[in-house]
């Protein structure tokens, strides 16, 4: 089984290079940020490890199947350590600020929507609608 992960995990990587390349890295922020989410004691920390993972999941391609994917965060979790683990998620961290960043340069900060009036409810001295 070990030697089919390695095989799907080098077949992956094989296509597509540069693609490849960043999907790696995002698999070793997701990796990093539910590690990073379920172990930190800061609740800011926490938010931040948190949204590492969704963002970063959503980098990866929609044709990438379940065993894929297993054999991509298998193969990318032995290349993390203790040592390179912080500043490897401050990457993370830093792509998505930058990314944050764009999005409010561009004016593209998210309105919320137009509430719409309520409509009174019949009854106590408003007809029903209609009449």
């Amino acid at each position: 089984m070990k030697a089919l992960n390695i095989a799907l995990a080098t077949a992956l990587l094989a296509t597509g290079g540069a693609a490849s390349a960043q999907t790696a890295t995002d698999a070793q922020c997701i990796i990093l940020g539910n590690a990073f989410a379920s172990q930190a004691k800061d609740a800011k920390a926490q938010k931040v490890a948190e949204a590492a993972v969704y963002f970063y999941l959503g980098r990866i391609g929609s044709s990438m199947t379940a065993p894929q994917l297993k054999a991509l965060l298998d193969a990318q979790a032995k290349t993390l350590t203790n040592e390179n683990a912080g500043p490897t998620m401050q990457k993370c961290a830093a792509a998505i600020q930058a990314k944050v960043d764009m999005l409010e340069t561009a004016g593209g900060q998210p309105k919320p929507a137009a509430a719409t009036p309520a409509k009174p409810a019949p009854g106590k001295g408003n007809p029903p609608p209609g009449r």
